[in-house]
């Protein structure tokens, strides 16, 4: 009796071509991730001192400007890193709040006054926001309005981007024609477009 075909040989299967697909999947996803991480602009912020600090370039000395902004403080908003990157010029004066825009996002605006001249304010806003994080959108005349402004932006920790303006009108002596006295607006304003 003749010996029984045998099966064809089984041809050997292997799992590398399956491997190499899954590991290329892996390196595409981790590098998309690096790339979104990377591209994600993070403003670096200093801390606002508790105390008067000096601000370079400036004759002023800088306080926390979150006491003198409570006033305007609703619901959370602006974010606390926003209001940490503000500073005042100390013996600054706290005068009237008032709510501009009246529309759907957060803008508000405080008035202070301080012994020191216009120029003084502005060169300590404009150090200021340099060494606070705040990026320059605009400085030149003020708008409707005698006087200065800086408008700087920078992006809160609740996914918006916040403008400060600051409107510094030109300085009026004291009753004794010594000192300087300077009013300046901080404007705070909510930005639409999110991060």
């Amino acid at each position: 009796m003749a010996d029984a075909p045998r099966p064809p040989a089984q041809k050997h299967f292997s799992m590398k071509p399956a491997l190499i697909v899954g590991a290329l999947a892996v390196a595409i996803v981790a590098s998309f991730s690096v790339g979104a991480a990377l591209t994600k602009t993070i403003t670096p912020q200093a801390k606002v001192p508790d105390r008067p600090a000096k601000v370079p370039g400036s004759s002023l000395r800088a306080v926390p400007a979150k006491a003198g902004l409570s006033v305007i403080e609703t619901g959370g908003e602006p974010p606390a890193n926003v209001l940490d990157a503000i500073t005042l010029p100390k013996g600054s004066v706290r005068g009237a709040s008032s709510n501009p825009g009246a529309g759907s996002s957060y803008d508000r605006q405080v008035g202070f006054s301080v012994h020191a001249s216009e120029g003084a304010v502005l060169g300590f806003y404009r150090a200021e926001f340099k060494a606070l994080g705040w990026h320059t959108v605009t400085s030149g005349p003020a708008t409707r309005r005698p006087g200065t402004q800086v408008v700087g932006q920078i992006p809160g920790d609740d996914g918006f981007y916040w403008q400060l303006g600051v409107i510094v009108s030109p300085s009026t002596f004291s009753a004794s024609g010594a000192t300087d006295i300077t009013r300046f607006t901080l404007r705070i304003l909510q930005v639409q477009d999110q991060l």
